[in-house]
């Protein structure tokens, strides 16, 4: 009976009315900047800097500035699909030539005609086109991902081909350089590092790195000043040519080409709206701000703060931003660097944050003082440790009864294992604890008694290949540092999260598509119900004034009622959940790409 009531429920989906959403802003900012080049402008003589500019949801756009008179120039994307361009290379033809994300598009930009046209997708199976080279047949060659491929494009011919994988289990083809002497070099990983070795003329590829330089992480490859080609994988040099990757020692690898130099020798860095002007004799920077309006782009995680105010960080680049909710917009406070903010946590009079991609893993941001990254007296304060891995996911924060933060987090590029970290905020002191369950990652936390309840995912890193089959819940006790207990929470499942703890002793939590509760007690896990929540975001519960357990889908609110153990959905939102979550004053907070609205709180219909 209480099976079939809990049915009943979950087919009364969107029982409350669409405008108890309130919409509260949008954010609308300059987008991270992929790639640059330097190539020709629209007049003979003339040079331009291009960028290229990720939205995520959105579209790409690429900019061309006069590094001369600060001039912008903005090129409408041709394939809306395509939000990024992590590939641009300038041709021998003098067009500019880009690979992009999320279908793996090559694109020309032909200054002359001041057009960016579509070329057409090299290979149905890829998403990202990582960068690309010319050879020495002067053909475009791209590397790709998710299936680390070879792919070309013809300019003279207008063909397109997918030349095949370069790995057979590796996902990552992040590197690609050319020889004069007819072959193609791949960067591979992030698993198992490798360099792939593509003979133009033949079409014959093989991997030519030692066992010994195979490790986690990717291997890169570029054409040196000298010309010649290098690669490199973790503290692995090499000189490669023809079929052979010879092993550098004492002599040291040529310095990449550069793609940002001007014809008169200067260099150029493109960020935000700004170009950096470095001479290379005198080493004198200057800075030559444009004007560029930027588009529209997504928060990723919101957070209330010691103040009281709403903060949010939105995706590549890392804009920290305040909510005005009486002006209906975000404040920019600063960046922090170029990937997200997964965590936020409220602490004394302390906002903090955990990152990837960030200019530190870990911060602390005082909102009474002025943002400002200053080395030594900036804010947020920056923390760092030995162990620290720019690559991973802190999906999970909160404060330990001890005082301590603690974190649970997917683990970097290639690896797995993901560890749970102990943050003395004070000292700056972090622990970290790898493998509490072998090759999983600890992505759910929260509070039991004096008790950590955490959950996992099977999955590691980007590139990484998962060796468990199901995801696993266990005890945590922060006194001993040590785990206590560990079970499987549904079997098969691959991931876990939502964990909470309610008043009735129990905790609640989703594995995959089924909603259970673990009675830390017993060790007990009951299965209750299968849900259909979507894509939604990690850790999105919060307890309500009503004891009620509530949380978002890819499309709305839930709520938990631990007195029935029923999970219902309650609300549809005004568009996918992208994004949150907060929970205040009987509001939850949420992101639906660009937007926050606030969703209130109310009776759920018996």
């Amino acid at each position: 009976m209480r099976y079939l009531m809990a049915c009943l429920l979950a087919s009364l989906a969107w029982a409350q009315p669409a405008d108890k959403f309130e919409f509260l802003a949008k954010y609308r900012g300059v987008g991270g900047v992929l790639a640059t080049t330097v190539g020709p402008g629209p007049t003979p003589g003339s040079e331009r800097v291009y960028g290229s500019y990720l939205y995520v949801f959105n579209t790409i756009e690429v900019v061309a500035v006069d590094p001369a008179t600060g001039d912008a120039r903005v090129y409408a994307n041709p394939v809306k699909s395509e939000s990024g361009a992590w590939c641009m290379v300038t041709g021998p033809d003098g067009n500019i030539y880009l690979g992009t994300l999320i279908s793996a598009h090559f694109l020309k930009l032909d200054p002359k005609a001041g057009t960016l046209v579509d070329l057409g997708r090299p290979s149905s199976t890829e998403e990202y086109i990582w960068a690309g080279a010319f050879g020495a047949d002067g053909r475009l060659y791209g590397a790709t991902y998710p299936q680390s491929k070879l792919v070309r494009y013809d300019p003279k011919t207008g063909k397109l081909e997918d030349l095949g994988r370069m790995d057979p289990k590796e996902m990552y083809a992040h590197y690609v350089a050319g020889s004069d002497d007819g072959f193609m070099y791949v960067g591979i990983g992030t698993s198992r590092a490798n360099i792939a070795a593509y003979e133009i003329a033949t079409g014959q590829h093989r991997e030519i790195l030692p066992e010994s330089a195979q490790v986690v992480g990717q291997a890169k490859v570029w054409r040196g000043e000298d010309g010649k080609v290098y690669g490199s994988a973790g503290d692995h040099a090499f000189r490669l040519q023809g079929w052979t990757a010879e092993a550098l020692s004492d002599v040291k690898a040529a310095s990449p080409q550069p793609p940002n130099r001007l014809r008169d020798g200067r260099s150029v860095q493109l960020t935000g709206r700004t170009l950096k002007i470095t001479d290379p004799k005198t080493h004198a920077t200057s800075d030559r701000g444009f004007s560029y309006a930027g588009n529209e782009l997504p928060v990723f995680r919101i957070g209330f703060g010691p103040d009281g105010g709403l903060y949010g960080s939105t995706i590549l680049p890392i804009h920290i931003v305040k909510l005005d909710a009486t002006a209906h917009e975000f404040r920019d406070l600063g960046d922090v660097g170029g990937g997200e903010i997964y965590s936020f946590l409220s602490r004394k009079d302390r906002l903090l944050m955990a990152g990837y991609g960030a200019l530190a893993p870990l911060m602390s941001f005082d909102p009474k003082a002025p943002f400002n990254l200053d080395p030594g007296r900036g804010n947020p304060t920056l923390t760092t440790f030995a162990t620290a891995d720019s690559g991973w996911r802190p999906q999970a924060m909160m404060e330990g009864a001890d005082g301590n933060v603690y974190l649970g987090s997917v683990a970097g590029y290639g690896k797995l294992g993901g560890p749970l970290s102990i943050w003395n905020v004070e000292t700056g002191k972090v622990e970290q604890f790898y493998n509490l369950i072998a090759d999983q990652s600890v992505v759910s936390l929260t509070a039991w008694r004096d008790r950590l309840i955490g959950g996992t995912i099977i999955g590691g890193g980007g590139g990484s290949h998962p060796t468990q089959t199901e995801a696993r819940i266990f005890i945590w006790n922060p006194r001993t540092r040590q785990k206590e207990f560990d079970t499987v929470a549904v079997g098969g499942a691959k991931g876990i999260t939502d964990l909470i703890a309610a008043g009735n002793g129990r905790v609640y939590g989703i594995a995959d598509d089924t909603m259970f509760a673990f009675d830390p007690e017993s060790h007990q896990v009951v299965p209750h119900q299968k849900v259909k929540l979507g894509e939604g975001v990690f850790n999105s519960v919060g307890i309500g004034s009503d004891g009620r357990i509530w949380g978002l889908a890819a499309d709305g609110i839930f709520v938990i009622d631990p007195k029935t153990e029923t999970l219902s959905m309650v609300a549809k939102s005004p568009a996918p959940v992208t994004g949150g979550f907060a929970m205040r004053d009987g509001a939850i907070y949420l992101v639906c790409g660009n937007a926050v609205y606030r969703y209130s709180m109310g009776p759920v219909p018996e």
